[in-house]
């Protein structure tokens, strides 16, 4: 059962709320007016914005140069629901994130992230799978020439919210790397610190903070030669979370006694 504050309940909830349906108008109205889907993706940039200045968390972010203009795939260690936003204010483009089927269920917000194109997660591993693989193969055909925003899967390879406070991560799942070999899709990694202290699983209270993300250097499936899919997405997993895990370290040993 989640956890509510006085000060949630009363003002952060209900403001969140509205923000929520605010943005879903706008990009209603954008549909109406045929812009095209960048067009309207730009309101989930928007929004981002405004809530976190809502809710008074801020972002400090490092190692943006890593942001290849490439149609990739984000990985990120998963601390908290703040994690979306955060990923959203740092990242230009078009972030599509894995999300789990019952949040599109949800009132306005689940027909919003519908029409800006977020995947859907199920419990079903092979359809997962299947919906993963589609949406990779579109983010690989697109065609940057024209103008259009960078596509860019995100994923939090842990598949849940760590509870650990010191931030250690679950183990990483191996499906989306085996899709990033056989797609030639770079695997972008994001190590984030911070979001756990904000909003801790299980709660919808919101304390103010900084959440820091360090974008890493990225990995090139074409640097995983002479084995089979099987082999080279092991080791792509494993390169990715030891590189997020390092960038985690770091954070904390510079933002851990002085975060907040």
């Amino acid at each position: 059962m989640l956890k509510f504050s006085p000060k949630s309940a009363l003002y952060q909830v209900p403001g969140i709320a509205f923000l929520i349906s605010k943005c879903r108008l706008q990009i209603e109205y954008d549909l109406i007016r045929k812009k095209s889907h960048d067009e309207v993706y730009s309101r989930a940039h928007i929004f981002t914005k405004q809530l976190l200045k809502f809710l008074n968390v801020k972002v400090e972010a490092s190692g943006l140069e890593n942001l290849i203009n490439k149609p990739s795939i984000i990985c990120q260690n998963h601390t908290s629901i703040m994690d979306i936003p955060a990923i959203l204010y740092i990242v230009g483009g078009k972030s599509l994130f894995c999300t789990k089927e019952e949040l599109f269920k949800i009132w306005v917000f689940g027909k919003g992230i519908e029409k800006l194109g977020m995947i859907k997660i199920y419990k079903d591993d092979k359809k997962t799978v299947k919906v993963l693989t589609n949406t990779a193969k579109n983010i690989e055909k697109t065609e940057l020439n024209n103008g259009s925003s960078t596509p860019y899967l995100v994923a939090f390879p842990e598949g849940t919210r760590t509870k650990d406070k010191d931030y250690k991560m679950n183990e990483f799942k191996r499906g989306l790397f085996s899709i990033a070999i056989k797609h030639n899709l770079s695997i972008i990694p994001i190590a984030s610190y911070g979001g756990l202290d904000i909003t801790p699983k299980g709660t919808w209270i919101f304390k103010k903070g900084i959440i820091y993300e360090k974008v890493l250097a990225p990995l090139f499936p074409e640097d995983y030669g002479g084995v089979s899919i099987r082999e080279k997405s092991i080791k792509l997993q494993n390169d990715t979370r030891k590189r997020i895990n390092d960038g985690l370290s770091e954070l904390i040993q510079t933002y851990g006694n002085s975060k907040n």
